[in-house]
């Protein structure tokens, strides 16, 4: 039979291992949406260019 001083220890450690699972578990959802954002970013400046020189072609037709 175990002491409780014994199973206390081994609870507590069990405990500390779930909550490490758990925070690099989110930390990695974290970096994945950061991923996603900057990603989407990205997209979204690259769209604006696309745009931009897509109006300085029209300006540059009608200027002539």
């Amino acid at each position: 039979m175990k002491h409780a001083n014994d199973l206390f220890a081994q609870a507590v450690s069990q405990l500390i291992e779930i909550g490490e699972k758990a925070r690099k578990e989110r930390e990695a959802r974290e970096r994945k949406a950061g991923d996603r954002e900057t990603i989407r970013v990205s997209r979204k400046e690259k769209r604006a260019h696309v745009r931009l020189t897509e109006r300085e072609k029209v300006q540059l037709t009608f200027n002539l």
